[in-house]
């Protein structure tokens, strides 16, 4: 057998404070708007953003809550050292705290972050060989945003149903159809110079400027920052046109190209 480490991406609960009974039904509304999305989701809690007491948080509570509603409890980062006994009793792995984007709105769950377990075949990452640092100290906010994308991905192979690509630090290029069932995921913007399926997800670690580019619109989710929407519940009158998706706010916006 092999044991090899390797990077999933999760759902993120962030809470800010230690009611779990309203924790539960805020994400009751958000897995009610998108069910299969959410469905066995698997969901990592981080406390950095806790008000209260981590001592008195009830973890198991929130586990035995989570399961409940469908979705799979897996770790808790960014709790106090004196927490970890109560963490571990309850059932919960202890996860390497990681430095916290920074975030524009409350009481939501970070959709970056999802994806079903990768495989070393289904998962490829960008390069990340150029510089992180700006060239042009007066770049204007947007450059700003996006000082951390490092590089492009190109993908000229059609990405097949149950794949995940995933463009770390980067905006990615797909050349080819992607499928129903797979999904693409970049840090940066994403562009599909053909049928969009699946699931897309720009701006992966919070990046509010990125954006979705492609020439025929039928993806089954699209999301950008975190903030996500199911084509299928949109009003938009570009399903299988040529669009660009990006932010507005709290809101995604559907325009023509």
């Amino acid at each position: 057998m092999q044991l090899k480490g390797e990077m999933s991406m999760l759902n993120v609960l962030h809470i800010q404070d230690n009611d779990v009974s309203e924790i539960c039904s805020k994400l009751e509304q958000k897995r009610d708007e998108a069910p299969q999305f959410f469905l066995q989701s698997p969901i990592v809690l981080d406390g950095s953003e806790l008000s209260g007491n981590a001592l008195e948080f009830d973890f198991s509570a929130l586990k035995t809550g989570l399961l409940d509603l469908g979705f799979i409890p897996i770790g808790v980062r960014n709790f106090p050292p004196a927490a970890n006994n109560i963490i571990r009793e309850s059932g919960w792995a202890i996860m390497r705290d990681q430095q916290q984007t920074p975030r524009t709105a409350e009481n939501k769950i970070e959709t970056t972050e999802k994806s079903e377990p990768a495989t070393p075949e289904t998962v490829e990452e960008a390069s990340q060989t150029k510089d992180n640092k700006p060239e042009n100290q007066a770049n204007t906010a947007v450059e700003s945003n996006r000082s951390d994308i490092r590089s492009a991905m190109t993908v000229d192979r059609p990405v097949r149903s149950g794949q995940q690509v995933y463009a770390a630090n980067a905006d990615m290029t797909v050349l080819a159809p992607t499928s129903a069932g797979s999904e693409i995921m970049a840090d940066g913007s994403i562009h599909i110079y053909g049928a969009l399926r699946g699931r897309v997800l720009a701006g992966a670690r919070g990046n509010e400027s990125a954006r979705i580019y492609c020439q025929s619109l039928q993806a089954e989710l699209i999301a950008i920052a975190g903030r996500y929407q199911l084509l299928d519940e949109s009003d938009t009158t570009l399903k299988g046109k040529p669009a660009m998706i990006r932010l507005e706010g709290e809101k995604i916006v559907i325009e023509a190209l």
